[in-house]
């Protein structure tokens, strides 16, 4: 929900008019387009599934983004388009259809809480796309051969990631903590091989191959998809998961039901105190007492039943129905 690096509102009208018409010339005239902006990373993924069940309709998106290579393979979007404001005003202009599936808004009466939706974000987003009918809730990236292969860094890999609070929009009140993480990575060290993604900032966890910054986000994908589970908190690395078919157990403690931001395939750990759930981003007033209440022994134990029974892949999926 950003404003992008192009987007400049006190430039005079003029060039602004002058740096449309020559990006109208770059990029064409798009009947419809997907946007979300510059930072949103996990938001673009998502967008993958709106972009699916759009060209299965025969009314395909155009898509904006700042991150082509979580589309790359991939056949659902019209073609790829940069992130700019100018164009996305001028398009607007002409009568073009640019749609913004923002899932959550602001509270009215406290700034820190979000707005959810009342079923799944993927939902959600397909019915601001002006979508009906069955919509499958999951997000897709395609890998080449290749990526795949070099992926596979063990026989059995399992992949973790310690927190979110890197992220471009990070939430504090997504957080579970490192130490209980690097719990999980003791009991699972015995029987699997352990890989950490994520951000150079993030807290280090007990592994056998330490990845973080230094990874691709296509790279990063490649080690899910080869990955017995993952293991993390609800966010881009979630979704990335689920789009390449690895099975994850996931921690959303009760900022949000995993009915509307998790997947069935996975193994969500909820807790509803009284105080949730809250949609709050910032500024837990109870100690975070939906987070502590799952212990990283349940953590553990569910992954191992994952990699005692792993599951079909690709992985099953629910389905929402928009009318």
């Amino acid at each position: 929900m950003s404003i992008s690096p192009a987007a400049a509102p006190h430039r005079p009208r003029s060039v602004r008019a002058l740096r449309f018409a020559r990006n109208l010339v770059r990029w064409g005239l798009p009947a419809r387009s997907l946007l979300f902006g510059p930072l949103s990373l996990g938001d673009d993924l998502l967008c993958t599934a709106v972009l699916r069940e759009a060209r299965r309709r025969g009314q395909p998106f155009a898509m904006m983004t700042a991150r082509p290579e979580l589309f790359a393979g991939n056949a659902d979007p019209a073609r790829l388009l940069p992130v700019d404001d100018d164009y996305v005003a001028g398009l607007r202009r002409l009568g073009a259809r640019v749609i913004q599936p923002y899932y959550v808004g602001r509270h009215p009466a406290d700034a820190q809480r979000d707005l959810l939706p009342s079923r799944h974000i993927i939902a959600e987003m397909c019915a601001l796309a002006g979508l009906h009918g069955e919509v499958a809730l999951r997000p897709y990236l395609t890998l080449t051969d290749s990526e795949h292969a070099a992926g596979a860094l063990f026989p059995r890999q399992v992949a973790l990631h310690s927190t979110g609070l890197a992220a471009a929009l990070p939430y504090d009140t997504k957080e579970w903590g490192a130490d209980r993480f690097a719990a999980v990575a003791r009991a699972l060290a015995p029987h699997v091989k352990l890989i950490q993604l994520g951000s150079l900032r993030d807290p280090a966890l007990p592994v056998d191959v330490d990845l973080r910054g230094k990874t691709t986000l296509r790279a990063a994908a490649a080690i899910l998809a080869a990955s017995s589970a993952f293991i993390g908190l609800e966010g881009f690395l979630t979704h990335l998961a689920r789009a390449v078919d690895c099975p994850s157990v996931v921690l959303l403690g009760g900022r949000a039901p995993a009915e509307i931001f998790g997947y069935t395939a996975n193994r969500n750990f909820t807790a509803f105190p009284s105080c949730a759930p809250c949609a709050r981003r910032t500024g837990c007033p109870y100690d975070m007492a939906c987070m502590t209440a799952v212990s990283p022994t349940e953590v553990a134990d569910a992954a191992l039943a994952l990699l005692a029974r792993p599951p079909p892949r690709p992985l099953a999926f629910a389905s929402s129905s928009l009318s």
